[in-house]
């Protein structure tokens, strides 16, 4: 029996990682979950998988359900170090699915305590860097992505050693605005940027995929995470979302790993690596599928990728800026107080104005990922009261 830690049980990851391990409850158990609010489903998965202890971001829901909750050997916890605290529990598998800058504390926390990470927070790696992989490293803690892509290119790596390989390809879907003109993405409305063609996601993912501002942060991680330089990485458009990622051998090889557009299949083997379990995803067929598409990036109309270049050529607080930036303006393009290309301009002011003011160690990262999200809100706002 695996013992599981759920970090975001709120989100779409969230979700299905629970729905996995209702198909295999002889080989699984939620040991304990971290929410942002929910505490009606907390209650409901608590008497389900017997937890151990449940977190919530927000204080009022975590007293709302100590009222409720009918089981006296459930510990509650509240606020930024419950998530933290949960973390640190040793089980086999911490699925960190905390979306933003406030899931790198509790990813920390997981690493430390020897956890094997199920990553599915982009932030953790962006901000850590390789300094998060190191830290891994000497806790015994294995981390194994969770993102579709980097899923895809952990598996193809496999095929050969890490010495052999030539570069890697990530794959972007083109999101809601692929075939749209720079005019229409000019006017965009939440509405449009929110109708994803292939994937359900939460807000703020779904966002980045329509300014693959998401390929950019995945970008960023792979050099991090495969240890290599951007300039190794080549990003193409597959509007099917079939082809998830590929990876080139010096031989002259590629190695891709191809399915359907389901979040599931990474999901599943975060959680069972090295094994794999079913998922309920049906496997593609070759013959139905027929074709395979591919297009290059319009970086014109996706801006967004070329400035996660930069930040990496940046390096140092530049792929924190980069993240802090985004994060900023996707809430005020959701708020309406900033259009769809209008991100890709606060996050290019953002990393010339901020670049080597966050730099830190590990342990500092946290505060200083608060302090770089602080100095991109004033930015915007300073950009506003111009306008």
């Amino acid at each position: 029996m695996r013992l599981v830690t759920i970090l975001g049980a709120s989100g779409s990851i969230g979700k299905n990682a629970i729905e996995f391990l209702r198909l295999h409850r002889k080989d699984f158990t939620l040991c304990n979950v971290a929410f942002k609010a929910d505490w009606q489903t907390a209650l409901q998965l608590c008497a389900e998988f017997n937890c151990r202890a449940v977190s919530f971001a927000d204080p009022i829901a975590a007293e709302t359900f100590a009222i409720h909750c009918r089981q006296a050997d459930v510990s509650v916890l509240s606020g930024p170090e419950g998530a933290v605290e949960l973390a640190s529990e040793p089980v086999d598998v911490v699925l960190a699915a905390i979306s933003g800058s406030s899931g790198l504390a509790p990813v920390l926390a997981a690493v430390r305590a020897g956890n094997r990470v199920a990553l599915a927070n982009k932030e953790a790696l962006v901000c850590g860097g390789t300094a998060l992989l190191d830290l891994a490293r000497s806790n015994g803690s294995t981390i194994i992505p969770v993102d579709s892509e980097h899923s895809a290119m952990y598996q193809c790596l496999l095929a050969g050693n890490r010495h052999e390989v030539g570069s890697l390809l990530l794959t972007a879907s083109g999101g809601p605005f692929r075939t749209s003109t720079i005019g229409e993405m000019r006017v965009a409305t939440r509405e449009q940027a929110m109708n994803h063609p292939n994937w359900s996601m939460g807000v703020k993912n779904t966002i980045d995929s329509a300014t693959l501002a998401n390929k950019g942060l995945e970008l960023i991680e792979a050099a991090y995470f495969f240890q290599c330089d951007e300039s190794d990485i080549d990003v193409v458009i597959n509007p099917s979302s079939i082809l998830h990622s590929a990876v080139c051998f010096r031989d002259g090889s590629m190695v891709a790993q191809l399915g359907r557009p389901d979040m599931r299949v990474a999901i599943g083997y975060g959680l069972s690596w090295p094994d794999r379990l079913t998922t309920g995803v049906e496997t593609l067929s070759l013959s139905d599928l027929r074709r395979l598409d591919f297009e290059d990036v319009d970086l014109e109309k996706f801006r967004c990728l070329s400035l996660a270049r930069s930040a990496l050529r940046i390096a140092g607080d530049g792929p924190m800026l980069f993240n802090a930036a985004n994060e900023v303006a996707v809430a005020a393009f959701m708020s309406g107080r900033l259009g769809l290309l209008d991100i890709a301009g606060l996050i290019e002011e953002c990393l010339e104005q901020g670049a080597g003011r966050f730099t830190g160690s590990l342990d500092e990262t946290p505060a200083l990922a608060a302090e770089a999200m602080h100095f991109c809100r004033s930015e915007f706002e300073a950009m506003a009261d111009l306008v």
